[in-house]
């Protein structure tokens, strides 16, 4: 997450942006949950990496510096796509959209995004989306067509927060 430069924003590192939108999601949404891809023994293994979630407390008070300082902290290891919805899914937390902000790594462990976003709603009976954000781009995809639930971002501008917004708001039309 420390390089190269998000695509589109020259200069900030996808640490800087990730923890950016960190602090304006705990400004603007009342109700959030922030974990981190970190190296532990939870989820999957990739390249010799474990791949794992850890909680991250982020006050909508804080400072970028302090949040950067935290994530910097972190034991960090694979990123496995699907652990944020496994998590939430293990610990019944109700999530309404998972927003996933990465460097370019979206490799899925044991169970690919989509199907583990799918296990996620029927379990928790809850219509949630999923926006893949990542902010240098390998030619990743994350998100099944096929699902109006989800979103693949690459690179990251001024207009993306506002992308993500209106896609968290929009309510799906019914497939004819």
């Amino acid at each position: 997450m420390n390089g190269p430069p998000i695509a589109g924003m020259a200069g900030i590192t996808p640490r800087v942006g990730s923890a950016g939108m960190a602090l304006i999601t705990a400004a603007v949404e009342p109700n959030h949950e922030f974990v981190a891809f970190t190296n532990g023994t939870y989820g999957s293994a990739h390249r010799g990496f474990g791949s794992g979630i850890s909680q991250i407390a982020i006050s909508p008070r804080g400072r970028l510096d302090h949040v950067v300082n935290a994530v910097n902290g972190l034991p960090f290891g694979g990123t496995d796509c699907a652990l944020p919805m496994i998590w939430a899914t293990e610990n019944k937390v109700l999530v309404d959209v998972f927003c996933v902000y990465t460097d370019s790594e979206t490799w899925a462990g044991d169970i690919h995004p989509a199907q583990a976003l799918q296990a996620y709603r029927q379990k928790m009976g809850i219509g949630a989306k999923l926006v893949v954000i990542g902010m240098v781009s390998n030619g990743f995809s994350i998100a099944d067509p096929n699902d109006a639930g989800m979103l693949d971002v690459v690179g990251f501008n001024t207009a993306t927060p506002s992308i993500i917004a209106d896609f968290a708001t929009r309510t799906a039309r019914p497939q004819a």
